[in-house]
């Protein structure tokens, strides 16, 4: 009874007059269209095409604590990618207290905060990403792009500082005491408690990162490093190194990314380090139409399995229709996986609805 008594309190509290005052929900839905043309070594062809679709919804609520005068924010969205098989609640939850007077944030969140795996290259400022427009296909399998530089530390349950230094920027700190974004995760279940704990041999994480200005007007950097601490039986860390520069120019906005990353190994000679490079420059015809042309390359310093660079090159356009957004763009890559003749072409299109 005790136990009831402090959860209808907490209850009452939560879902009292201010708070339900200051809740918002929107919302997205992306529908796509995505075809191929691929070829691998030796002459062999494939073709293929399909629909994707993803749906997200998006709770939050904040307001003042009554202690300091402090600032709180607070939400979480459900996501649907495709037909979900996992979570679909790992995305965007967050509880966030903030200084006002001092800019400084405490936030205890998952796919929140600024962070690496948020591309800000020149590679999204209109359209795909190399590692969707890579993706599909002969050899996709084996595609050298990717969204996470390293260790995905934002993309896991994590407590972060945040600090703005005026038109400078936002510097902030990560920390997952169990890093759930790997490949080698085994998840399992902490017993005896609704919240469902992470409770295994995988290890911590941290990414430091900045984003900001400078001061200058138009220019957008990002910075990151992360590191994973080292496993059992593991002699390489996982760890990335994010870089990246945009400048706008009134209708011409250009850009520079680079990526260099690696996940945990057992050996170091099965350490796998990439290195991605990305360029791209995007022109507004106007408000609602613009087209950008991308061009990036990805290595792996293991030559035994990739040989040579994967290369893509592309071209987008965006148009907005209102409340629903159209961007269209077409790729040429070459090399996939390293594997030299192993390409594809590939012809990729978006409508975006939010509400």
């Amino acid at each position: 009874m005790k136990k009831l008594m402090i959860t209808s309190a907490l209850a009452g509290l939560l879902v009292g007059g201010n708070a339900i005052a200051q809740t918002t929900i929107s919302g997205e839905i992306r529908v796509s269209l995505k075809a191929s043309g691929s070829q691998a070594t030796g002459g062999t062809t494939a073709s293929g095409r399909g629909f994707g679709v993803e749906q997200q919804i998006n709770f939050a609520n904040k307001g003042k604590l009554n202690v300091g005068g402090l600032d709180y924010a607070a939400g979480f969205s459900l996501e649907n990618d495709g037909v979900q098989a996992t979570s679909l609640f790992n995305e965007n939850n967050y509880i966030d207290i903030t200084n006002a007077a001092s800019g400084t944030t405490l936030s205890f969140s998952q796919d929140h905060i600024q962070r690496s795996d948020s591309d800000r290259s020149a590679a999204v400022m209109l359209g795909f990403t190399p590692n969707e427009l890579a993706s599909g296909g002969v050899g996709s399998s084996a595609n050298l792009f990717d969204q996470t530089a390293g260790p995905g530390v934002g993309a896991s349950q994590s407590v972060a500082v945040l600090q703005k230094l005026g038109n400078i920027g936002t510097f902030s700190y990560n920390y997952a005491p169990t890093l759930t974004d790997q490949s080698t995760t085994t998840t399992t279940t902490g017993a005896g408690s609704s919240e469902t704990f992470s409770e295994n041999n995988e290890k911590s994480a941290y990414e430091i990162g900045f984003t900001g200005s400078l001061g200058v007007a138009g220019l957008d950097v990002a910075a990151f490093k992360s590191k994973q601490k080292q496993k059992t039986g593991n002699l390489v860390q996982a760890e990335g190194e994010y870089l990246g520069l945009r400048y706008n120019m009134g209708q011409v906005t250009a850009g520079v990314a680079r990526k260099v990353y690696n996940d945990d190994a057992d050996t170091v000679a099965n350490k796998s380090e990439r290195t991605e490079k990305h360029y791209g420059l995007a022109y507004a015809v106007n408000k609602d139409f613009s087209v950008q042309i991308l061009h990036a390359t990805a290595e792996n310093s293991l030559k035994t399995t990739s040989v040579v660079d994967q290369k893509t090159t592309g071209i987008s356009i965006g148009y907005n229709l209102g409340p629903v957004a159209l961007v269209a763009g077409v790729a040429q890559n070459e090399d996939i996986g390293g594997v030299r003749g192993q390409d594809s072409d590939v012809f990729y299109t978006r409508l975006i609805g939010a509400f």
